[in-house]
């Protein structure tokens, strides 16, 4: 039974012959507080019930066991998301199909028809799945997990675009997305490396941009084609030139596409964009099967429907190996820049230097 100790107002009590504090000075309160837990042990040892792990056990594991993939920086960007809905679950038996539909329907964009938008709801509630998953076939901790809602997506996704698609497109960019869009065409470059993008990496002199690995993802240098090469060039023309990033807006380094990029693919023909207000938020749903990653799709697409071979498209895309063929093949930047030149000559790119010769020859 709760007991008093001297210097404190709280009732104490006793779990499997531990005393702790119950928080309470509510005799009541922590007698009964006393009586669930000691109850819940007694359970645990003579009925085989596992004890209660919390949601922030289960990803501090899950995120130590998974360091070693290459998909890790999305996993922890995804699991901080769910972190403020989820941070005071102490019992991942609790976590059901309900909370977790509610949390995606109130805090993201899910919409009734197949959409991009429910793609994206799709891998956050699999990256609770995957944690839940986890901790009942590998860790042992629960008996069962909950199947998570699956919202509707598009089927036959086409993500990226053909030449012509692309020119459309690229009139309708205003002007500080038109940049950082044509060097994630020219490159292949994830969104996060594009708009992260420091001048340090890049090497002008040699027309080559590096990023270091580590224990998580490899490293890469890849060959800037001169459609890449244009972009850097036109960067440094602008009126602000940041120490570090390349790509600015309005004085800033640009941080993401944001909604101009859904309003120039709506303009451009890609798909609708519908925008309603949520008391002070704007929540934004895109109905097209074209979306900023697309452009990384279309860089890919492109040097493979020409003739690139696999194991140059994987470094060029940085992908990580899915074999053992690149653990024995490596190839320099120049063995490369073919390949990359391919955006090159589909677009019809031209350097900054011969533009100006042409115009001279035709005054």
């Amino acid at each position: 039974m709760p007991y008093k100790r001297s210097g404190t107002r709280k009732w104490w009590i006793v779990v499997k012959g531990v005393r702790q504090s119950s928080g309470t000075e509510d005799y009541e309160d922590a007698a009964a507080l006393e009586n669930r837990l000691n109850l819940e042990v007694w359970k645990q040892q003579h009925m085989g019930v596992k004890p209660p792990k919390s949601w922030k056990e289960a990803v501090v594991k899950y995120l130590k066991e998974r360091q070693h993939k290459p998909s890790y920086d999305t996993i922890v960007q995804r699991l901080g998301w769910w972190s403020p809905y989820l941070k005071g679950i102490h019992d991942l038996r609790n976590i059901t199909r309900d909370m977790i539909d509610q949390i995606l329907t109130r805090h993201r964009t899910v919409t009734a028809l197949p959409s991009s938008d429910n793609t994206t709801a799709n891998k956050y509630a699999g990256c609770v799945g995957a944690v839940l998953t986890a901790a009942c076939r590998e860790w042992g901790w629960i008996e069962s997990t909950p199947k998570l809602r699956k919202y509707p997506e598009p089927d036959h996704r086409r993500n990226w675009l053909s030449v012509e698609e692309w020119r459309k497109l690229e009139k309708e960019l205003p002007a500080h997305l038109l940049l950082p869009a044509r060097f994630a065409l020219a490159t292949g470059l994830r969104a996060g490396k594009v708009f992260g993008l420091e001048w340090n990496h890049v090497d002008m002199k040699h027309r080559s941009m590096t990023f270091t690995g580590n224990a998580i993802k490899r490293g890469n240098t890849i060959p800037l084609n001169q459609t890449a090469m244009n972009v850097l060039d036109e960067a440094k023309r602008q009126g602000t030139v940041h120490l570090q990033r390349v790509f600015m807006y309005e004085g800033e380094p640009l941080q993401d596409y944001g909604l101009a990029w859904y309003k120039a693919m709506e303009r451009a023909g890609l798909g609708k964009l519908t925008l309603t207000k949520e008391g002070w938020k704007t929540k934004r749903a895109w109905e097209g099967e074209f979306n900023w990653h697309g452009l990384r799709h279309t860089f890919a697409s492109w040097l493979g429907q020409n003739g690139t071979p696999e194991t140059a498209l994987d470094q060029l895309c940085g992908w990580a190996e899915k074999d053992t063929r690149s653990i024995y093949t490596h190839l320099n930047v120049e063995t490369l820049r073919p390949y990359s030149e391919i955006i090159d000559k589909l677009l019809g790119t031209k350097s900054a230097q011969s533009k100006k010769k042409l115009v001279k020859a035709n005054l």
